[in-house]
């Protein structure tokens, strides 16, 4: 039977870790003017959790399969607590970054915990709804942050989105502690942790998994990091109007996760539902970048391609312990496909923005394209891979 309130609390500890994330554009300028701040350092501020995950996620995967996922998830939020508090009180860039270290690793814990956790707690039979309803945390938390904070900086600042984002973390927290956990069942013979990263890392499919997340996570980033300065620049919106159709545009990526994770139960394959928003979101990225089409139709594209790109992501979370090595690594697997995530993360806008400095926004469909042709081609790969298994079985 599925622990749905086991699944819940983990959604909104997801969710959580991704006001920590979420806060932090929309307080850019006020950073900027207070410390002096230049763009790079910004950028960091912005980036470190993304960094950090895409040099340590497969070793914090296995660090949760250690401490079991539900401590895990505790763990991780209290260092996202601790970390915005800590740079609640920052005085100057040093410690407002050493704070973001602590946040981000514990968003890191979090997010890598959290697929796990729900898939313990989902029967087999609802197993990718439940996943596909964890894919809810990164465009929730990150949309009810961005709509917030034209609210909360007036307050205190920059200042305000940390402390609120400390105490709604403070919430799933509590509830993890006292959840109630069923007994363990017996166990396989632990795995040393060399010997997990091996095996995860040794499976093709495992590098096929990452890598789709990776072209994904580089592609959707780089839209949606520069959505707000394509409306303001070239749609010539005000900046909170195009900070606010940026968060209803990334919310609707929740939908795609939604959608995403009922196909999967109705039987649909997987290959297809990770083929499918490769062609898309390169379709709906020659629309939102399209300079001859009006501002309804470019951001209704916009939502476009934020819904059908979730159906990537809550398939790639159902795959999660189908591929994993042993039952007892779906966390070092998650690790590992989420440093594939952050990669993408890190490097997506970057190339965008290399691309758009040269050749201006139309030639962004094109990175868009390349992209998704990489997770086509990949998507293309995993099936013939469950062909064959499916033929031996």
């Amino acid at each position: 039977m599925t622990r749905w309130a086991h699944v819940a609390v983990a959604v909104l500890g997801g969710m959580a870790a991704a006001m920590h994330i979420g806060k932090v554009p929309p307080a850019i300028p006020l950073l900027r003017a207070e410390f002096d701040m230049s763009l790079v350092q910004a950028g960091w501020v912005m980036g470190l959790a993304s960094a950090l995950g895409a040099v340590s996620g497969l070793i914090i995967g296995r660090l949760t399969d250690h401490l079991t996922h539900r401590w895990s998830m505790v763990l991780g939020l209290a260092l996202a607590l601790a970390g915005s508090l800590i740079g609640t009180a920052s005085t100057s860039v040093p410690w407002l970054m050493a704070s973001r270290v602590i946040e981000s690793f514990g968003i890191i814990v979090t997010v890598v915990a959290g697929p796990a956790l729900v898939s313990s707690a989902a029967a087999p039979g609802n197993r990718q709804v439940a996943l596909g309803i964890w894919g809810l945390w990164l465009p929730v938390g990150v949309a009810a942050m961005m709509l917030l904070s034209p609210a909360l900086l007036p307050l205190w600042g920059w200042r305000s989105s940390w402390l609120v984002a400390s105490l709604v973390s403070l919430v799933p927290l509590i509830a993890l502690v006292f959840l109630k956990m069923p007994a363990p069942l017996a166990t396989l013979r632990p795995v040393p942790l060399l010997a997990a990263l091996k095996l995860t890392a040794a499976r093709t499919t495992s590098w096929i998994i990452a890598g789709i997340f990776l072209t994904y996570s580089a592609s959707f980033m780089a839209v949606f990091g520069f959505l707000p300065t394509l409306l303001t620049e070239r749609m010539h919106l005000g900046l909170n109007t195009a900070s606010v159709l940026t968060a209803f545009a990334v919310l609707a990526n929740a939908v795609g996760n939604v959608l995403g994770g009922i196909f999967a139960r109705l039987g649909a394959p997987r290959w297809l539902l990770i083929a499918l928003p490769c062609v898309l979101m390169s379709a709906t990225a020659l629309l939102v970048f399209g300079d001859s089409h009006s501002l309804a139709l470019r951001y209704t594209a916009s939502v476009l391609y934020a819904v059908s790109g979730g159906l990537l992501p809550a398939t790639i979370m159902g795959a999660l312990p189908v591929y994993a090595p042993r039952g007892d690594l779906v966390g070092t697997f998650s690790g590992f496909v989420m440093q594939g995530s952050n990669i993408g993360q890190c490097f997506g806008p970057m190339l965008l923005a290399v691309i758009v400095a040269s050749h201006g926004w139309t030639a962004a469909p094109a990175y868009i394209a390349a992209m998704m042709s990489l997770g086509l081609a990949l998507a293309l790969r995993l099936r013939q891979i469950e062909n064959r298994t499916h033929a031996l079985a």
